[in-house]
């Protein structure tokens, strides 16, 4: 029998724009916080799972636009074998701020005197306790364990916030506006329908997703969604990595999903034409494609825009799989057993 839906997921991805149109006034308060931890720093972004490819678009988003981030896993980062730099306070990303590795890095870096800045939902978890200072999204639910909306706030606010404190970007250089990816979610999520049949042809053959740049974050995080929510196997590339080597294992019938940002775009026709020739079938999201639904679209909100695209995408699909999106599969007992096991 197939689990009944609506389903949390749901409700925390239509919930978004309101909380990202509050996000200005977050991140101000925020700065003032961050500002004695960041200011004129290199910082390190690190988390896990879903944060970590949130810390992952931030850094990168960032990082084209000239700033000194960098981000990588908090469990890697843990286990250096040199001693971490107090020079480069560490930002973290923790949805409800109880990640293991996350609050073993904040005790090592509290230990070691590294300056630490926490950006979570929940101000009053472990992770708080245990960093140097915390800036909260605004947002202190957690309905589904498939995480959306933690993604988003996240990204954004430590996209805002380092620009306000740390990054030292060029003054030219535009940045997104809460209340733009606000009106622009709105839109993505008015062609719910165009998605969920999208979603629909995803369920036979294999799945490569593609990204470069930020969009290489936004792919691994749909990834690990459709792994999540509907229990689909895929395999996460960056663009380019894809090119060289990876083709001859996909065959006619299996689909490449592409994140492609305007960094990317020049490589967006080489890629029409291999999936074409080999008879892949291509899901490309990339400026164009939300164009069409909101001409006001800018490369600035283009992560954010895509990557709720590819939260209903991961939706629809676990509709259509009769998969429990909300459950991660806790509701049997091996599964719930071998989370156990890793917490």
């Amino acid at each position: 029998m197939k689990p009944a839906g609506p389903f949390r997921m749901y409700e925390e991805i239509l919930a978004q724009p309101a909380h990202v149109q509050a996000l200005g006034e977050a991140v101000a308060r925020g700065a003032e916080t961050a500002e004695g931890i960041l200011a004129g720093k290199a910082p390190v972004l690190v988390g896990c799972g879903t944060s970590l490819f949130a810390a992952e678009l931030a850094a990168a988003y960032l990082f084209e636009r000239g700033a000194n981030v960098t981000a990588t896993g908090a469990f890697l980062l843990q286990q250096r074998q040199v001693p971490l730099d107090r020079r480069r306070p560490i930002v973290a990303l923790s949805h409800a701020g109880e990640t293991r590795a996350v609050l073993d890095l904040l005790r090592v870096a509290r230990e070691r005197e590294v300056p630490t800045l926490l950006i979570t939902g929940f101000p009053s978890s472990t992770a708080a306790g245990l960093a140097s200072a915390t800036v909260s999204t605004g947002y202190a639910q957690e309905l589904s364990w498939c995480h959306t909306i933690s993604f988003t706030l996240s990204s954004l606010t430590a996209v805002l916030l380092l620009r306000a404190t740390a990054a030292q970007l060029p003054p030219q250089i535009a940045l997104p506006s809460p209340i733009e990816v606000a009106e622009g979610i709105e839109a993505v999520l008015a062609h719910e329908d165009e998605i969920a049949q999208a979603a629909q042809g995803l369920l036979s053959g294999r799945r490569v997703i593609l990204g470069a740049g930020e969009g290489l974050a936004l792919a691994r995080e749909v990834g690990l969604k459709l792994s999540e929510a509907a229990y689909l196997e895929n395999q996460a590339l960056e663009l380019e990595q894809f090119f060289h080597g990876y083709v001859p294992a996909y065959e006619p019938g299996d689909h490449v999903v592409a994140v492609l940002g305007p960094a990317a775009a020049h490589r967006a026709q080489d890629l029409r034409k291999v999936t074409k020739v080999v008879g892949l079938t291509l899901l490309a999201i990339d400026m164009d494609a939300i164009r069409a639904w909101w001409p006001s679209v800018t490369p600035e909100s283009f992560p954010w825009l895509a990557g709720v695209y590819l939260q209903l995408l991961t939706y629809h699909a676990a509709l259509a799989r009769g998969t429990d999106p909300d459950r991660l599969r806790r509701e049997d007992p091996r599964y719930l057993a071998a989370r156990q096991a890793y917490r």
